[in-house]
């Protein structure tokens, strides 16, 4: 409104002199009719005819001093006289009318230009409004995605040299940031982040919100090899610094560089400094990372994997290894864990390390999770029937698939379809899912387990670990990483830690599984420990289905 306001105000002399002129022009037809005009009183009898009233009225008519008069109106008086009207006729010169008619023509024209002037205003006013809004991020008021393209080919076409660098930042954990302190909060964070930006850079470059927490830069700068570090320093300690508001948080920046030289595709400028921000998430002792073409050879390849992981379960190309899991006492398989393999066509054996993310990214995993859940209850059902001793397998859950709202459902469904007994399978989530959104895990946990299926919390000892949620966690297997083991044969404090571990675990009625034992010497302490359940390269590695099977009979 107050944009408006301002419309208005520069249009204010134009307004003015219109109205000036309408006032004028209204006072000249009430001047012309109050003082030119000549006004003449008759009574009438309230019988009286019209034909009376004209006869009357031309009589009056050629009384008057001048010829040129015309009867321009009638105007009927009461009169308290019981039978008595009397009628006031006006009559003014020709010239008079003709003036008073110019004068309401030329009022009714300027009112109408006044009013088409006005909506012309309006109009410029809202397409303003408009390319403001569709150029400018609501929330921070620095231009957004679009408009940067457009503002930096503009830059780069005028810039005076080839040494310009497009930066590419972001705030790390900016979703945690929501999660735990409110959208307001991370709200806050990007306007004080814009502001910084305009109080340190000004008009004299160009910068912009892309997306959500990421940022744009697009500036000159020489000498590049000394002054990248300090761009970068300048961007965390300047721009990242929020310590001015009244936000109590520490954050850290992710930055990216890509130097532009003589490239002027603008897409690809910010591509390129994009894969140089997400490279820098991987480095330890520095938040930047410069552009290089093997980022972009890295890039090519996970998308080109990413469209062939698509395809896999229709190609045939997953394959199921399985671990078995042995009592350390008798050295019998008490268990196995199923683990997924892809075997790409071209590229040979992928590890799940290399593809499970890209499919958690892409959702994919869900697609995935389900094969495998049908693929081993099948071979469940399959072994069953030829009379052989099977014994539980763990498959892994993702906390993607956790949160598909039918996932109970599909497990239901193919243990239904195979006829499995739900004993035979475990369900197996990683401490960081189980202790995320501790409410939610834990009610698809107790569905999980209405199903009659084993839930088991693996990698425990990687994560916040806090031997008290154990208590508030629905599982009944907990799985100690290899992390806590690698020098258990040589570590006394480690080894009272582990059966400090297995000593609780076995109070809450918790199995145990000690897994990535990797020879005897830990196998023996171990075996001190009270541990019962083991699984690594000690006893066997992944194996292939056959072999397992073997294993089995």
């Amino acid at each position: 409104m107050g944009k408006f306001n301002n419309m208005l105000k520069k249009n204010t002399l134009c307004i003015i002199t219109f109205l000036v002129i309408v006032i004028v022009l209204s006072v000249n037809v009430f001047f012309l009719i109050h003082t030119r005009g000549i006004i003449k009183n008759i009574e009438y009898q309230n019988s009286v005819g019209i034909k009376s009233i004209n006869v009357n009225l031309n009589e009056n008519i050629k009384k008057l001093s001048r010829e040129d008069k015309r009867y321009i109106g009638i105007i009927k008086v009461p009169n308290e006289t019981k039978n008595i009207t009397n009628l006031r006729f006006m009559f003014i010169e020709e010239k008079d009318i003709n003036g008073i008619v110019n004068c309401i023509i030329v009022i009714l024209i300027l009112c109408m230009l006044l009013i088409y002037l006005t909506i012309k205003e309006i109009k410029k006013y809202n397409c303003k409004q408009i390319k403001s809004a569709i150029s400018k991020d609501a929330l921070t008021e620095l231009i957004n995605y679009d408009k940067f393209v457009l503002e930096s080919r503009f830059y780069l076409q005028n810039r005076k040299s080839s040494n310009c660098i497009m930066v590419s930042f972001d705030i790390d954990k900016f979703k945690l940031i929501n999660d735990v302190y409110g959208y307001k909060t991370g709200d806050e964070i990007l306007k004080c982040i814009s502001k910084n930006l305009k109080l340190y850079f000004g008009d004299r470059i160009v910068y912009g919100r892309l997306t959500g927490d990421v940022f744009g830069i697009i500036m000159e700068l020489y000498n590049k090899e000394k002054k990248i570090p300090y761009i970068a320093q300048t961007i965390t300690n300047k721009i990242g610094n929020i310590s001015s508001s009244d936000i109590d948080i520490n954050i850290d920046l992710s930055i990216g560089i890509y130097d532009i030289q003589q490239e002027s595709n603008i897409k690809k400028i910010i591509d390129n400094a994009d894969m140089a921000r997400l490279k820098s998430k991987e480095y330890r002792y520095q938040n930047y990372a410069i552009f290089d073409e093997k980022l972009s050879q890295e890039k090519k390849k996970l998308m080109q994997l990413e469209q062939d992981l698509f395809s896999s379960i229709k190609n045939n190309e997953l394959i199921l290894h399985y671990q078995p899991k042995f009592n350390i006492n008798n050295e019998k398989i008490v268990g196995s864990e199923a683990l997924i393999r892809w075997q790409h066509p071209t590229i040979g054996m992928i590890s799940p390390m290399a593809f499970i993310p890209i499919a958690e990214k892409t959702r994919f995993i869900n697609n995935i999770g389900k094969w495998v859940f049908e693929e081993v209850c099948s071979k469940i059902k399959e072994w069953t029937e030829e009379g052989i001793n099977v014994v539980p397998v763990a498959i892994n859950l993702s906390r993607v698939e956790l949160y598909q709202p039918d996932v109970i459902e599909n497990l239901k469904a193919i243990l239904t379809k195979h006829r499995v007994n739900p004993k035979l399978i475990e369900i197996e989530i990683t401490e960081t899912t189980a202790l995320n959104d501790i409410d939610f895990i834990n009610k698809k946990l107790t569905d999980i387990k209405s199903l009659g299926i084993k839930v088991a919390m693996d990698d425990f000892g990687t994560g916040n670990s806090n031997l008290s949620n154990l208590k508030d966690i629905p599982i009944d297997v907990l799985k100690l990483d290899r992390s806590l083991l690698l020098d258990i044969e040589n570590n006394k404090r480690t080894e009272v830690m582990v059966k400090s571990i297995l000593s609780l675990s076995k109070n809450l009625s918790l199995s145990t599984v000690c897994e990535g034992v990797e020879n005897r010497n830990q196998v023996e302490v171990l075996k001190s420990t009270g541990c019962e359940v083991v699984q690594g390269y000690a006893f066997s590695k992944p194996i292939e289905i056959y072999e397992y099977k073997k294993l089995l009979k």
